[in-house]
């Protein structure tokens, strides 16, 4: 569950405006999702990456966003975020579907229409992914991020910002290299301190038992390939 302190960061360096164009990775639920979603009025275009069967839009009924700022929401299932790499191959759609029919045979004709139907509502968001030109790219999921972010690092534009929200530093410090070898400025990793604060007559004081830490925050600028390398100050 993200800390409000934590939320209130991701979206601040994420460099949000009315009418951006930004891809979303979340787990569990879609508060991020619901902020960028506000942010952006009813302007540009947000894209949720979601693992589960169904997507995540339960903050967005909660928050009473109107119809014209749910517009730009689309979606996409996180088992076919492999499709918009350039080395996809048809060959591994073709065996990806004879494995799809061995299981879903025993389920029914019914889960096997499911399943057809789900790439079908995907293939014109697959195509908008692969595109790319997309002003930000936040993710804040409970799996490692890693594999997700080389499949969307393409998807951001020159000059887009990158966000990753996650517990563990040692896949934090793996995304740092990874957008580090590819160009990047503006490198972050933080780590937010959080306290509770007891109020009560005479014995104000921050909590005795609580969870200081709400995980680490990696944030960057995405620079062109050869143009600059972080840290150094030399082009190629």
């Amino acid at each position: 569950k993200l800390r409000p302190d934590i939320l209130g960061k991701i979206v601040n360096v994420s460099n949000l405006w009315c009418g951006s164009r930004v891809v979303v990775v979340e787990s569990g639920d879609d508060l991020v999702t619901s902020a960028v979603t506000q942010r952006l009025d009813g302007e540009g275009a947000v894209v949720q990456v979601y693992e589960q069967r169904q997507p995540h839009n339960m903050f967005t009924v909660w928050l009473d966003l109107t119809n014209e700022q749910r517009s730009v929401l689309r979606y996409f299932p996180l088992k076919f975020l492999a499709r918009i790499s350039p080395d996809w191959k048809e060959e591994e759609v073709s065996g990806e579907k004879e494995e799809e029919e061995e299981v879903v045979t025993q389920l029914g004709k019914r889960k096997r229409d499911q399943g057809v139907e789900d790439w079908n509502r995907s293939v014109s968001v697959c195509e908008e992914l692969k595109g790319g030109h997309y002003d930000s790219l936040i993710i804040s999921a409970s799996y490692d991020p890693y594999p997700v972010l080389e499949l969307l690092w393409a998807t951001l534009r020159p000059c887009g910002k990158c966000v990753i929200h996650t517990d563990y530093l040692s896949q934090v410090v793996a995304c740092a290299n990874f957008v580090n070898d590819k160009g990047c400025s503006d490198l972050s990793v933080v780590d937010q301190w959080y306290r509770e604060i007891q109020i009560l007559p005479g014995r104000t004081h921050p909590d005795m038992r609580m969870q200081t830490g709400g995980g680490f925050i990696l944030s960057c600028t995405k620079l062109l390939p050869g143009i600059l390398e972080h840290g150094s100050g030399t082009t190629e």
